[in-house]
């Protein structure tokens, strides 16, 4: 079978995802075979496969790439496959549900100032998630430049946005006042110590090769993306940009908060997998035919040596 040919099956053949996903699931399981009575280990299974499947709804929904692919759900699957370290981070999954799901309001509210509640959305969704992972509460700021990136930036989206935050405190402390204990709001509060962590980089070695892996791969397609494929149309354009400057405010935040490698990976991924998706489904380009291949055999063999070292 030729290069072309395997590069066909992994954008279009349903039984080969179908196949990737059972394997996702069973290497997982058949690790973690002693675990399975643990309610963290199937949870962050199902979320991250449902992430995995939002990023294909996402590319259906807007039509981000120009073509019909399923290597953002690959890639995803793989990078957060290949890690043990994913494997039990339940309230890492959730968080980054939540992030998803702002980047399907974030689109709808493309060129729509009138977006007030696509805002409040965003702004719910990261305190709802950040009551479970304090740091979400970083990529406000990520979003109101999405705002702005896609054309509905105004005062009005910018308050409807910090509405958000305070309905649910609003709520939390309503509901302390009620149950006549005021630990209730106290606690579930942001708290520095956890909201702060600022460290070293602390990865294994095997994680080192994965970065710099992906990190080479990422200013390639950022070489692209701003420099030489100007052929794209304006929405995808505009889309995989901010997908891009999503990538590296999230990689930035995994290099400085290493204690939270497994959230901050599960979220930068998300932005990674569709940018890596959009750039090997170039059907014209035998290099990127090669490159895929090579890709997929490296974190094979990184996926190998992570397990077989735990």
């Amino acid at each position: 079978m030729s290069f072309e040919k395997i590069h066909k099956l992994f954008l279009s053949n349903r039984l080969l995802l179908f196949t990737i996903v059972i394997a996702f699931v069973a290497v997982r399981l058949y690790s973690e075979y002693s675990h399975w009575d643990n309610l963290s280990l199937w949870g962050s299974l199902l979320v991250q496969i449902v992430i995995a499947f939002s990023l294909l709804k996402i590319n259906d929904t807007f039509n981000i790439i120009q073509i019909r692919t399923f290597l953002p759900v690959i890639f995803y699957l793989l990078f957060t496959g290949i890690n043990p370290v994913f494997y039990y981070d339940l309230k890492g999954s959730i968080a980054a549900f939540c992030f998803v799901l702002c980047y399907h309001c974030l689109f709808v509210s493309y060129q729509k100032p009138e977006s007030q509640i696509n805002a409040l959305n965003i702004s719910l969704l990261l305190v709802l998630g950040s009551l479970l992972w304090s740091p979400l509460l970083f990529l406000f700021p990520v979003f109101w430049r999405g705002f702005h990136h896609f054309q509905c930036f105004n005062t009005r989206m910018f308050f409807a946005n910090l509405t958000g935050f305070v309905i649910v405190y609003l709520f939390i402390f309503s509901l302390s006042i009620f149950q006549g204990d005021a630990n209730i709001f106290f606690t579930l509060l942001p708290k520095p110590d956890i909201l702060l962590v600022f460290q070293k980089p602390d990865f294994t070695t095997l994680e080192w090769l994965v970065l710099g892996c992906l990190l080479i791969t990422f200013l390639i397609i950022g070489l692209y993306l701003y420099i030489i494929d100007i052929s794209e149309r304006v929405w995808s354009i505009t889309t995989l940009k901010y997908f891009y400057f999503t990538a590296f405010v999230s990689l930035i935040f995994l290099f400085v908060q290493s204690e939270y490698k497994s959230t901050w990976g599960l979220i930068a991924y998300i932005p990674i997998s569709f940018l890596c998706g959009h750039a090997f489904s170039r059907l014209n380009k035998r290099g990127i035919q090669y490159l895929l291949l090579l890709l997929f055999l490296f974190f094979f063999g990184i996926g190998i040596a992570q397990h077989i070292g735990t």
